[in-house]
């Protein structure tokens, strides 16, 4: 199952609308996203104060877990064990804030790898 994102037009997708996939969740908040509407460049950034569609995410991280199909769930998502089935059939109706706090709790609790650090951080608007 693929996790294509609408990506709202911003600074970072030189204010184009995107479809991309998130390839890469960093320390700093920042994500690294590949490109999936053939537009260049094929990867490109967001830092934490860029719009992402995290409710978009969730929604279909949601579903991949479900299904067992981590084809295209970045590497920092996908479940080390498996997550008991009241936080998945609870996620949904909670508001975003609190989907991102499960995540964060997820993950301290060792359901996800732990996030890598960025070796470019001096420039969160480099691309590749």
């Amino acid at each position: 199952m693929q996790l294509i994102l609408n990506i709202t037009a911003q600074p970072a997708t030189h204010n184009e609308d995107r479809q991309a996939a998130l390839f890469c969740c960093y320390k700093d908040g920042s994500l690294l996203l590949d490109a999936r509407d053939n537009k260049k460049p094929a990867r490109f950034y967001l830092t934490p104060k860029d719009s992402f569609p995290w409710e978009e995410f969730i929604g279909k991280l949601l579903i991949a877990w479900q299904l067992c199909d981590y084809s295209d769930v970045p590497m920092q998502f996908r479940p080390q064990k498996r997550i008991p089935q009241f936080v998945l059939d609870g996620i949904p109706e909670e508001p975003l804030a609190n989907k991102l706090k499960i995540l964060a709790t997820l993950r301290k609790q060792g359901y996800f790898p732990s996030l890598p650090g960025r070796k470019d951080t001096a420039n969160t608007a480099t691309l590749y």
